[in-house]
């Protein structure tokens, strides 16, 4: 029979992986989607190009904006996503709030996390004017917006339909 410290271990180690597992396919799911829309855009810009009589780029053109959508991709769900999600799901399990408040926890946490990190890139010697590092945060927490839902419906859908199935559950038994 196993001793309650291992039971609690096993449990430790699911939770984890239960974590990293949704996180990961959150993550990819992301960086599909940017890869799909850049596909999408390049196609598009192509068949303008050939519609107005337009040059249709070198051969890099493709590859190099897939390879800065990975990067930047990446880039977005490690610093921004992840941690946004992370975190609003820690507070709302600690203040005991249904999953779906997560939802504009995760937002502001977005918001919070862009500020920091132009402020990082400020400070580390782009010498952005206060108006130059308020458009960067702007663009950066409004574009980051569309992928935060991607990635939180995402990493989010398994532990809601378990919620979901467990209400209907304890309805069903009353």
């Amino acid at each position: 029979m196993k001793s309650m410290s291992e039971r609690q271990a096993i449990r430790a180690v699911g939770r984890i992986g239960w974590f990293l597992a949704r996180h990961s396919l959150a993550s990819i799911a992301v960086l599909g989607f940017a890869c799909l829309l850049w596909t999408v855009v390049y196609v598009g810009l192509l068949l303008w190009a050939m519609v107005v009589g337009g040059g249709l780029g070198g051969p890099l053109a493709y590859p190099g904006g897939l390879l800065f959508v990975l990067l930047s991709g990446t880039f977005v769900s490690l610093v921004l996503l992840l941690p946004s999600t992370a975190l609003a799901e820690w507070y709302a399990d600690r203040s005991g709030w249904p999953i779906l408040v997560q939802i504009p926890i995760s937002v502001v946490f977005l918001i919070l996390l862009s500020a920091a990190v132009v402020t990082v890139a400020s400070a580390s010697g782009l010498h952005l004017s206060v108006r130059g590092a308020s458009i960067r945060f702007g663009v950066l927490a409004g574009a980051s917006l569309v992928p935060l839902g991607v990635y939180w419906w995402v990493a989010q859908g398994g532990p809601l339909l378990l919620s979901v199935l467990r209400h209907f559950r304890s309805v069903l038994r009353k």
